[in-house]
């Protein structure tokens, strides 16, 4: 194996943070906008994919779709009292304006507000997360149930994370943001805390199979395509509905699968089993925690499962496999904030984040 850049040991090194300790990120790729207005329900219903059943406090995590039922934006809805909270990647704050204006019910009026505007946006992931996060801000943290958000004094804290490791978004008011962040890099040295660029995140979100809308969002694939159905409701109309109940009705001929190699995967290039094209890669990199390269493929049906044999990188012949998500083993799965502690963790046995041949 070749010698890896500096640019590629400092993303390792993130990516350790986040798998091993805790790492903070700056997310001002976030947009977050606040909707109000009498018809809000009405509004936020008719764009969203998933059934809006959601109390004060709560999250759901789905996707905005254009008309070709094509993902535009990973989201997160939030109900908070009268308003919704949207919280998405994908789009600028003037696009997703833009986008709910144009899939708004006609005659319905919304105000809308960008938190960017005053509230800056940063991430805590990993194993200990939580501890570092309720030594800070409240031991209640601990109880925040995932998918929940409460408000506390010049901040909202999201429990969400793309990860695969214990996340929490922050969004701090910017008028005293610089007191927080002071805090928590303060406080985060006695938690290991590290610093995590967007290139790390994107390699933790790969090595757990979480949707990217920065990366596999760009490749033009349906809902179904991208196995992520559950981000959805077939009861209801929204954005690319009527196109979607046509894709599945139709049933899948492809669908986009997480892939292992020990050799290079680069966007575009052909998978063949037994001489014969079965599919493409869309995106493919190196794994900083396992060492081979990961990616994601779009394969014909009867080949996207794991174990269904050998595929061959038509360029190279490089051997390439289909395997299950995910492709490592979260230490958030065995850290239990009821038992464990990152002052404790010599004393504890985790299991390997992962072993070859996984």
């Amino acid at each position: 194996m070749s010698l890896q850049t500096d640019v590629a040991r400092d993303v390792a090194s993130e990516v350790a943070s986040v798998r091993q300790r805790v790492a903070l990120t700056e997310c001002e790729h976030v947009v977050g906008l606040r909707l109000s207005g009498p018809s809000v329900f009405e509004i936020v219903d008719a764009i969203c994919p998933c059934e809006l059943y959601l109390q004060d406090g709560q999250m759901l995590h789905t996707l905005l779709l254009d008309e070709t039922a094509c993902p535009v934006a990973d989201a997160y809805v939030c109900a908070d009292g009268q308003d919704f909270v949207l919280i998405t990647e994908g789009l600028s704050p003037d696009e997703l304006r833009a986008y709910l204006r144009q899939c708004a019910p006609a005659g319905l009026a919304l105000d809308i507000r960008d938190l960017g505007q005053s509230q800056r946006p940063v991430s805590l992931n990993g194993p200990y997360a939580w501890e570092l996060l309720s030594a800070v801000l409240s031991a209640e943290v601990i109880g925040l149930p995932y998918l929940g958000f409460y408000h506390g004094s010049g901040f909202t804290c999201f429990r969400a994370g793309k990860t695969g490791e214990y996340g929490y978004d922050l969004w701090l008011d910017r008028s005293g943001d610089d007191g927080l962040l002071e805090r928590l890099l303060n406080v985060g040295g006695e938690y290991g805390l590290g610093r995590a660029g967007l290139s790390a995140l994107d390699a933790c979100s790969l090595e757990n199979w979480v949707f990217n809308m920065r990366r596999e969002g760009r490749a033009r694939l349906s809902p179904i395509e991208l196995q992520l159905q559950w981000r959805l409701s077939y009861r209801k109309a929204f954005p690319g509905s009527a196109r979607l109940g046509e894709l599945r009705r139709a049933g899948p001929r492809r669908r986009a699968v997480l892939v292992a190699s020990e050799h290079e995967l680069s966007q575009g290039d052909v998978l063949c089993f037994a001489g014969e094209p079965v599919g493409e890669v869309v995106l493919g990199e190196r794994s900083p925690t396992r060492g081979d390269v990961l990616g994601i493929a779009v394969l014909a049906m009867p080949h996207a499962h794991p174990g269904v044999g050998s595929l061959e990188v038509a360029r190279s012949g490089a051997s390439t496999r289909v395997i299950s998500a995910p492709a490592v083993n979260n230490r958030s799965l065995y850290v239990d904030p009821q038992r464990h502690s990152y002052g404790t963790r010599s004393e504890h046995v985790f299991p390997p984040i992962w072993s070859t041949g996984a």
